[in-house]
């Protein structure tokens, strides 16, 4: 237990007795585990009691994703796609618990959904290309986008809402450009059916620039 409070790396043991059945803190000190996080456009993998791995890359067309799920985390599975266009072993090293990798160059500028297994184990993250500076002003639903070393504003820009009702229900909120000024309002509407919501999933998608995705509070009515 000192061990594990001072962050070392602890393996089972048992000592001779009579009764050999395991304990509870020998069987979870064993058991495998393997998380994946997004860092940027770098991957992250954190592993115990795992020697290899599995990575699948899923090229992912943000638009169509986000209307079949918007309000789905980041870390959804890959259950919509048959194939990965490249999946590739891993190998975890032994006296590591943590292990930093690079997207492959031909995904360095695409929008993908990673996937990794092991041991039964399956873990996703999606990362989106994005050189996009947007900005969200919850109280007033707007949203308002620039380039990030200018600070220009980038109109033409598109942006997809979705509403969450109380009980659940998702359905299409609206959708349009950003202005000359960068802008959208992304929840005013005439006769609005959604003043309900609780939740609006938007999407910010430029062809040339990326994507951006966020989950926020409808603003004050």
């Amino acid at each position: 237990q000192l061990d594990e409070v001072a962050g070392k790396r602890t393996e089972p043991h048992s000592t001779p007795s009579q009764d050999s059945t395991p304990s509870q803190d020998q069987l979870a000190a064993s058991e495998p585990a393997l998380e994946l996080a997004g860092e940027g456009r770098a991957l992250v993998l954190r592993y115990r009691n795992l020697a290899q791995c599995e990575l699948r890359y899923y090229p992912l067309d943000v638009e169509v994703a986000f209307s079949t799920q918007p309000f789905a985390p980041s870390a959804g599975q890959a259950a919509a796609y048959v194939q990965p266009l490249l999946a590739r072993p891993v190998a975890l090293p032994a006296d590591r618990t943590e292990l930093a990798l690079e997207l492959p160059a031909q995904f360095s500028t695409g929008n993908v959904l990673v996937e990794v297994r092991a041991a039964g184990l399956t873990r996703a993250r999606t990362l989106f290309a994005n050189a996009l500076d947007v900005r969200f002003l919850e109280a007033y639903g707007q949203v308002v986008v620039a380039e990030p070393k200018s600070g220009k504003p980038l109109a033409k820009v598109y942006v997809k809402c979705f509403a969450r009702l109380a009980d659940g229900t998702v359905r299409f909120h609206k959708d349009g450009y950003t202005d000359l000024r960068g802008r959208f309002d992304y929840a005013s509407i005439s006769n609005d059916p959604d003043l309900a919501a609780e939740r609006f999933a938007v999407l910010v998608l430029s062809d040339e620039l990326g994507a951006d995705i966020r989950e926020l509070a409808p603003p004050a009515r």
